[in-house]
């Protein structure tokens, strides 16, 4: 019991941290100290350090030797490279996914986009945001090739921060384009068009790599990456 309660309690500042740092609480360039957040948490170092470990190797920290957990500024540059990465790989992942989707992914797809859609009437960008991550999420753990999920479940958890503060920013050209895509998406995926997937998909990812760009020199974005 007391190895389950242990690893409870790890869980929970894993994800308490992980939630902070994605929404900019603790912004880019800061650094975490293992001393503040026991006393934040009221625990020992242990559960501490195993969930800045964890977050280290999802990326979203580094551990830094006798300096602390230091949290990356993202840079235009990183978000370049980073959806660079995810036209190229969630472009394969859609190709591939779009042979063997089956009707239930694919109706499960349409209630994600009519989700979104009602979430971005009604202003909540937050929400929207989460169920962008879930329209992803389909395609992606359900295109058959287990490296190819690891690759982009690594780079969407640094992508993920970008996504998220654009949501909270209320950046809605860049929603709305990316609702409409997703529809896009689920027609090719029900046609089993792997071409025209594959192409939406690139299309969808770059067009979010130019427009998180865009508001990272307007200044909207970068202050909390």
């Amino acid at each position: 019991m007391k190895k389950d309660a242990a690893l409870s309690k790890q869980n929970q500042i894993y994800e308490q941290l992980k939630e902070d740092i994605v929404t900019g609480k603790y912004s880019g360039g800061s650094f975490l100290q293992e001393n503040d957040l026991c006393a934040a948490f009221d625990v020992s170092r242990t559960p501490v350090r195993e969930a800045l470990i964890r977050l280290s190797h999802d990326q979203y920290i580094e551990l830094i030797p006798n300096r602390g957990a230091f949290i990356p500024q993202m840079t235009i540059s990183d978000i370049k490279e980073l959806y660079e990465l995810r036209v190229a790989n969630d472009g394969m992942a859609a190709f591939l996914f779009a042979r063997r989707a089956t009707p239930e992914i694919v109706a499960d797809m349409e209630q994600s986009v009519a989700r979104e859609a009602v979430f971005l009437q009604e202003g909540n960008f937050v929400k929207v945001h989460e169920e962008e991550l879930y329209f992803h999420s389909l395609y992606i753990n359900n295109c058959g090739n287990k490296r190819l999920i690891n690759i982009i479940n690594m780079v969407g958890n640094q992508t993920v921060r970008v996504m998220r503060i654009s949501a909270e920013a209320q950046f809605r050209d860049t929603l709305e384009v990316s609702l409409k895509r997703h529809g896009e998406l689920t027609e090719a995926f029900r046609a089993h068009d792997q071409e025209k997937a594959r192409a939406l998909m690139e299309s969808h990812w770059e067009y979010s790599k130019e427009g998180y760009i865009r508001h990272y020199i307007e200044g909207t974005l970068s202050n909390r990456l």
